[in-house]
């Protein structure tokens, strides 16, 4: 592999790694592709946020209420929680792919370091500093916050900490420190590598049917909205998976031997569920008191929830894959520009969302449209100032 293709491809993953120097069963153009599906899903985030904003269920900074009878709630919820179902499992699987060939070039105690520099640092800055700053932003712009920023976080300026979207890095930091536990016990030099095929759809239907279970199960006690730091646990059972998923497709060459077939076919299982969607949503309350029934407990709407969300995953994530791979495996300019910032744009885009929020609530439009121009503007504006922050003298070696 040509060392500039390597170097072009550690900068996009710079979350993960910069020093990656191997990929079995990768041709150098093809790795692109997992550049172009990072960026992809970054900005896939930022609107994910803006349909919160606008109407959709769950938890973020600031919301602006649709008004009564607006279908914006059902609507910009389906999307969420498709996005939900597996854009960040899907993260966690590229993270794994990279996970095992920058173990292996740089050792336990330097790789725990690096994971600790590109990975620890942007956490704590935004816990302690950037989450305080966007928690001021949306109290201002409710009226909840006349004084000014010092003021307002010296008040209580604990509580005003957090994670925030970083829950997803400090996961990658956990998931990090157990590879390495795995492989220092195992007393594994190297990745094993070529020793288990592609699975077929038979296991991955019991995949899908093992992490609906479990999933159903984790959520009676740990049900989806409530975390810790952030870390909401009733999602786990799927996001561990996949990153095992990644590590073992790195040694094994399941992102390239993926075929057409097989990815159209849970594509197709992905569609069905999602059709089914609305009509779930409606049936079980999820848009009035009994939305709740859908987080966990021994409801039939939580079980549904469990079984569905795996089944979206699989096949909106076999699809995505192989179109990056066959259809975007290449970079004009433009996507060299935005592959490096996706991590930092990932960072700081609650700002760009939190003003966009404020700016377009004051326009006379829908909330369906406010969404569709505050979804563009803010990925747009992360993107850019991304890639400003990112070539800061000395910040290039961390973001």
């Amino acid at each position: 592999m040509r060392s500039g293709s390597v170097a072009r491809y550690s900068a996009s993953v710079a979350a993960e790694d910069k020093t990656i120097s191997s990929y079995p069963h990768a041709s150098s153009q093809r790795l692109l592709f997992l550049d172009n599906l990072r960026v992809f899903l970054t900005a896939l985030v930022v609107c994910h946020h803006s349909a919160i904003a606008f109407g959709a269920a769950g938890g973020w900074y600031y919301r602006i209420p649709p008004p009564p009878g607006s279908l914006a709630p059902l609507l910009l919820t389906i999307f969420a929680g498709i996005n939900q179902a597996f854009f960040m499992s899907l993260f966690f699987a590229i993270a794994g792919y990279v996970t095992p060939a920058s173990y292996d070039t740089k050792g336990p105690a330097s790789y725990l370091r690096d994971r600790l520099m590109r990975l620890g640092i942007p956490l704590l800055f935004y816990f302690f500093v950037l989450n305080p700053f966007v928690v001021y932003l949306a109290r201002r712009f409710e009226g909840r916050a006349p004084e000014g920023f010092l003021a307002f976080v010296s008040e209580d300026y604990l509580h005003r900490c957090g994670t925030g979207p970083l829950w997803f890095v400090l996961a990658l930091l956990l998931f990090g420190a157990a590879y390495a536990a795995l492989r220092v016990l195992s007393r594994r030099e190297h990745e094993r590598t070529g020793t288990r095929p592609l699975p077929n759809n038979a296991k991955v239907l019991g995949f899908v049917i093992s992490i609906g279970l479990v999933a159903f199960a984790v959520r009676m006690v740990f049900p989806t909205g409530w975390g810790i730091l952030g870390l909401q646990l009733g999602f786990f059972p799927l996001y561990v998976p996949m990153f095992v998923f990644g590590v073992f497709a790195h040694g094994n060459g399941w992102l390239q031997d993926l075929g057409r077939a097989q990815a159209d076919l849970w594509f197709r299982a992905a569609l069905v569920a999602i059709v089914a969607m609305p009509a779930i949503i409606l049936l079980g309350g999820g848009l009035s008191g009994s939305a709740d029934a859908f987080n966990g407990g021994a409801t039939w709407q939580a079980l549904v929830y469990a079984m569905w969300e795996p089944v979206v995953c699989v096949g909106i994530s076999m699809k995505l894959v192989w179109l990056f791979r066959e259809r975007f495996a290449a970079q004009g300019k433009i996507a060299r520009r935005l592959a490096p910032s996706a991590y930092t744009a990932y960072i700081v885009h609650p700002v760009f969302v939190i003003c966009g929020t404020a700016l377009l609530s004051a326009l006379p439009l829908g909330p369906l449209l406010q969404f569709l121009a505050l979804g563009s503007l803010a990925v747009v504006s992360s993107f850019a100032v991304a890639d400003a922050i990112r070539r800061a003298p000395g910040l290039d070696r961390i973001l």
